[in-house]
């Protein structure tokens, strides 16, 4: 089902990939325009393949890696290219009360929410660290050829050597193959697998640890969770309890909102405070006034 919020991803991230799309091509392939010039895992594989550091893509990497560190994993929901084709054909619907597997949701999300990002995070470094080795060994930046935001912009190249160069080639049909199967079949890439998704986990685990940053907060004067609703865990694609802002984790929220539009009493909101701030339980009720007894009555 398109909500209103997964409407908006949609617009944005299809706008962002029209207008590197455009750069790309009215600059005659500029890597601005396919986004080469800014990802971590890019220069770590040029700088692996060519045994020297690429001084020149240096500024771009670490401003993007600033603005994870302050935004948080939004490129993840926002921007990233195969997030747009989940959310159109639907590859990212929220787990629901059986769970994405079939298995029944528990009544409360383990208090160590972090558990599992910390488990994809040590898989998405081994996995860089493979493809660095190759890229070292074959003197060419092997993921670029497996990387789903390359596949989608490779397909889009393929596209263009049709209509506009007249020059069809076997990559209009090998991309898109691979993009589906990466997506489609591979449903834990993005979280356990992307070495893209190991450079935004760590800088947005350092901006968890420091508690700084917008994050999703749930308000305790009408969030019902106390009375067992647990609509934001069951909605958020990473598992998060919002609800509990002591157990709440800033390092795996993508910012998609999904917690916020499916509260049913709209209690969530965007704040920018730590976890520290928010209130681990309930004010106590204050102490009823007491009142004076009444007079003995008179014979």
């Amino acid at each position: 089902m398109k909500t209103k919020v997964k409407m908006a991803r949609i617009a944005v991230a299809a706008l962002a990939l029209a207008l590197a799309a455009a750069s790309a091509h009215l600059g005659g392939g500029a890597p601005l325009g396919t986004l080469c010039a800014l990802c971590p895992a890019g220069f770590a594989q040029i700088a692996a393949a060519s045994g020297s550091v690429p001084w020149a893509l240096l500024p771009g990497v670490l401003a993007v890696l600033a603005v994870v560190f302050l935004l948080g994993r939004a490129f993840c929901s926002w921007l990233c290219p195969s997030q747009l084709l989940r959310n159109v054909f639907g590859g990212r619907a929220p787990r629901g009360i059986l769970g994405r597997g079939g298995e029944q949701a528990p009544e409360k999300p383990s208090s160590c929410a972090s558990c599992a990002s910390d488990a994809g995070l040590k898989t998405q470094g081994l996995v860089l660290a493979v493809l660095l080795a190759a890229s070292f060994a074959v003197g060419f930046p092997v993921f670029c050829l497996l990387c789903p935001i390359g596949l989608v912009f490779g397909t889009l190249w393929a596209l263009n050597r049709v209509f506009v160069l007249l020059q069809p080639g076997w990559e209009l049909v090998v991309f898109p193959l691979m993009l589906l199967a990466e997506l489609f079949l591979f449903k834990r890439w993005c979280a356990a697998v992307c070495p893209l998704g190991f450079f935004f986990g760590l800088a947005a685990k350092a901006r968890a640890r420091l508690g700084l940053g917008a994050r999703p907060q749930a308000d305790c004067a009408t969030c019902i969770s106390k009375d067992g609703c647990r609509a934001c865990s069951a909605a958020c694609p990473e598992g998060i309890d919002v609800a509990n802002p002591g157990e709440a984790t800033l390092d795996s929220c993508t910012f998609c909102l999904d917690c916020v539009e499916n509260c049913p009493t709209k209690s969530i909101k965007v704040r920018l405070s730590s976890p520290k701030d928010a209130p681990d339980a309930e004010p106590a009720p204050a102490p009823a006034a007491l009142e004076d007894p009444e007079p003995a009555p008179v014979d």
